[in-house]
């Protein structure tokens, strides 16, 4: 016979049939070559059933899973492990269904982050800026009458610093909003108000642009600039 690695594999799993066993035994005897590759298959095969890889498990443990395994296949069992199975599919189902509801939040809020950052800069680049220009917020106020459904708190912060401009109707997330414009030395702060319900207090950093959002006598408010994150919580604190 020639030399041919896969036959001494085969010879080595016992997949011959006998005569070719025989005939492949008789080729090793006189081949180095295929005699040093059969040796190294039984080398490798003493190393993996001798090493770390390869357990006996104590007794102990097959007779308790040979026991369980009675137990199962009794009549009966399937129906003892039923409800637990049903059990599980409705655990799983839930903590599908609040992940997903968790993502989904997530995702709205980074949205409705991203929308109210993108109308303050559209009305940085356009002509939309103010729709009532005045710092008397006894003229800001009464302007929003008729327009919203609602009527949003305006304050003019002039002595600490943060000078009212006006307001304008803007929208976000498809509802219309008041739009309050403050100043801050030369930069232009964005108060997005409309009714909303509490919730927790968050803030943001997008591209240089600090984004902050509280809730204040039932109404959700964002301020958006590109001012300090310290100035911007100190206009918070001031409006609330």
């Amino acid at each position: 016979m020639t030399c041919s690695g896969e036959r001494i594999e085969l010879y080595f799993d016992g997949e011959l049939d006998a005569a070719q066993q025989e005939e492949t035994r008789q080729h090793l005897v006189e081949c180095p070559e295929c005699s040093a590759l059969h040796s190294r298959l039984l080398e490798q095969r003493a190393a993996i059933r001798s090493g770390a890889l390869y357990y006996d498990a104590p007794t102990e443990l097959r007779n308790s899973v040979r026991a369980a395994l009675r137990k199962e296949s009794r009549p009966g069992s399937a129906f003892f492990w039923q409800p637990f199975a049903i059990a599980a599919c409705l655990l799983l189902v839930a903590s599908l269904a609040w992940n997903v509801f968790q993502l989904r939040s997530h995702r709205a809020a980074t949205d409705l982050t991203q929308i109210v950052l993108d109308d303050h800069l559209s009305s940085l680049i356009g002509n939309h800026l103010l729709d009532v220009v005045s710092s008397d917020q006894h003229t800001v106020k009464p302007w929003f009458a008729g327009k919203l459904d609602f009527s949003p708190d305006v304050k003019d912060l002039a002595p600490q610093g943060f000078p009212l401009a006006g307001g304008r109707v803007d929208y976000v997330a498809g509802r219309r909003v008041a739009a309050l414009v403050y100043h801050r030395r030369q930069h232009v702060i964005t108060v997005f108000i409309w009714p909303g319900a509490a919730e927790a207090e968050s803030g943001a950093a997008r591209n240089g642009y600090n984004l902050l959002r509280w809730n204040a006598g039932g109404m959700t408010y964002w301020a958006v600039s590109d001012v300090s994150a310290a100035d911007l919580s100190a206009l918070r604190s001031l409006l609330r």
